[in-house]
């Protein structure tokens, strides 16, 4: 598959190229290089970054790289292009590296800056060394050749001197710093040596201060290059200069790890109450899991999906429990034939090993990754979940929010292989449903209700919902477990519930006009009707009627809180 796509990509390039100019769009796309430093200690790395500038259309490029070999050898390539696009190997040939891309499917082409390439090089002679570009073909959405523009090349001076101004600092390869096109500041390390499959890095307070004193964005990414030899990575940073990190700006408050296996942001409130010293080391660790040291059980349930460990530690004792927020993680993921993104979940394996939903995880088309946020570090898995129900004809408009609830075991059929879309929903359900999937449990909590019964299956839920202010109750005390829930009620309840996590972006007005029977809307419901339905959340259930004391339905009721975990995560 993958020879015949590489064949249709090369015949597509050979097509454009025969078209005339005045086919082609008159806009000019142009490919730059940068230099992670303009002088460099021999032995020691740099990094060439292909980068488009101002582009506005770009979904295809071949390009040709000329470099002095006798000063520089060609050690490797990544490319942030990987996720969106078919990059094909780099061909190198002498003094010369072919690079081709290509997006893929109907869409728009790569517009403004965009990092294309990284390119690492090993200083091999002293002397100065030139890398510029010997041709450019870049072709838009539509498939015809433009008026790709080449940017100036440029010359390394390659010393024996110590003192050359090389930014190296890494234990292992070579560590430069260098501002993107999008003001986050990047730290480019190579790790291509592996003992027993284990890389390990050490960045230097120089370097790490240097990147944040770039950084226009809060932010420092740090990109590993590393070969398919490295199953572990291990980032050993200076912990209190990443607390002390500061641009002209600001503080810089996360750092971003992208690695070929996994890509990792800490914010710096995971050391906020810890004490720390000039020699504090914080450790991150990303590593292949073995399957032979799973469980046959887990294996049969995961199948094929490769099983990640991720630990991070402050002078080699283990954080084990993270603020909330405050790691963010991003698993590669390929999606097979017929397989649905929004059922793509992520699993934590217990202790016991046993496998277990992490509620917030969310694939991404554009990335071809999973991204959820940890509240600890230990071995995580993507999957696809294979669920169905036969009787969700006609609610096609719900079969996402269903399916994407029923993967993270939120919600199940009421009988095998049936939804029932169009039941009933207690207000004790819908509550469970929201508290289950946006991990809002808490087993402290008490509920005061006089109709919610200890031990009962919505207890925990219902005395959360309260602890939290998500649920208030009736006049008389009561909450009324077993009463239907109102589709106002349940505009309010997912209302509270975004504004508990910050994530409503539509302020409440009191407007409810928009609705033939707004008068019909209680005064407690009339904000939290007008927020969710301006926010894209809930919809009338006829042409200019809202329906405020109508029953919601399974359908509705998955849908509307599917709408807003999309939204919140």
């Amino acid at each position: 598959m993958k020879l015949k796509f590489q064949f249709f990509f090369l015949a597509i390039l050979f097509i454009a190229m025969q078209l005339p100019l005045t086919v082609a769009a008159q806009s000019t796309d142009e490919v730059v290089l940068r230099s992670s430093a303009t002088s460099v200690e021999f032995g020691n790395n740099v990094t060439i970054v292909v980068a488009g500038e101002a582009l506005t259309d770009l979904y295809a490029a071949e390009m040709e790289l000329t470099y002095d070999e006798q000063q520089l050898a060609y050690t490797g390539y990544t490319s942030s292009l990987g996720n969106q696009a078919y990059v094909l190997e780099p061909k190198v040939q002498g003094n010369k590296i072919l690079l081709v891309f290509t997006l893929t499917g109907t869409r728009d082409g790569l517009i403004g800056n965009k990092d294309l390439f990284a390119l690492s090089f090993k200083a091999s002679k002293a002397g100065a060394a030139s890398v510029s570009f010997s041709s450019l073909t870049t072709i838009n959405s539509q498939l015809e050749k433009t008026n790709g523009k080449m940017g100036n090349g440029m010359t390394l001076s390659v010393s024996n001197n110590s003192n050359s101004g090389s930014n190296s600092g890494s234990q292992q390869g070579g560590i430069s710093s260098t501002p993107s096109t999008s003001g986050t500041s990047i730290l480019l390390i190579d790790a291509w040596n592996a003992t027993n499959g284990v890389a390990s890095i050490h960045v230097g307070s120089k370097a790490l201060l240097e990147a944040g004193k770039n950084s226009k964005d809060e932010s420092v990414t740090i990109k590993v290059n590393s070969g398919s030899d490295v199953k572990e990575l291990q980032l050993n940073l200076p912990a209190m200069h990443f607390q002390q990190l500061r641009s002209e700006s600001g503080d810089v408050k996360t750092l971003r790890v992208e690695t070929a296996l996994a890509t990792v942001s800490i914010h710096r409130a995971v050391l906020d109450t810890r004490t720390l010293s000039d020699t504090s080391n914080l450790q991150l660790s990303i590593a292949k899991a073995d399957p032979a040291n799973l469980s046959q059980d887990i294996r049969d349930q995961i199948g094929n999906s490769v099983v990640y460990d991720f630990n991070l530690s402050l002078d080699g004792s283990k954080i084990t429990t993270f603020i909330k927020n405050s790691v963010i993680v991003e698993l590669p993921y390929k999606l097979g034939p017929n397989e649905n993104p929004y059922q793509v979940v992520i699993y934590y394996i217990t202790e016991d090993g046993k496998l277990e939903v992490v509620r917030n995880g969310r694939y991404n088309t554009d990335t071809g990754s999973v991204q959820f946020l940890p509240t600890h570090f230990s071995k995580y898995t993507a999957n696809h979940v294979q669920v169905s129900f036969s009787d969700m004809n006609g609610y096609t408009w719900a079969n996402e929010g269903v399916l994407g609830l029923a993967a993270r075991e939120v919600v199940n059929g009421r009988s095998k292989g049936h939804y029932m879309p169009a039941g009933e929903v207690t207000r004790a359900e819908f509550v469970k449903m929201l508290i289950q999937l946006f991990d809002l449990a808490d087993s402290s909590a008490t509920a005061a209700f006089t109709d919610v019964d200890a031990g009962a299956w919505y207890y925990n839920s219902i005395a959360s919902a309260q602890k939290i202010g998500l649920v208030q109750g009736k006049d008389d005390g009561s909450f009324g477990v077993n009463d239907q829930i109102s589709r106002e009620d349940m505009a309010v309840l997912i209302y509270r519930a975004s504004k508990i996590m910050s994530s409503m972006t539509v302020q409440a007005n009191g407007a409810t006009s928009n609705f033939l029977d707004g008068d019909q809307i209680s005064t407690y419901a009339k904000d939290a009707v007008w927020a969710a339905t301006q926010a894209g959340l809930m919809d009338g259930v006829a042409e200019g009627y809202f329906e405020p004391k109508g029953k919601s339905t399974r359908a509705q009721a998955a849908a509307v809180i599917y709408r807003l975990y999309q939204e919140s995560f």
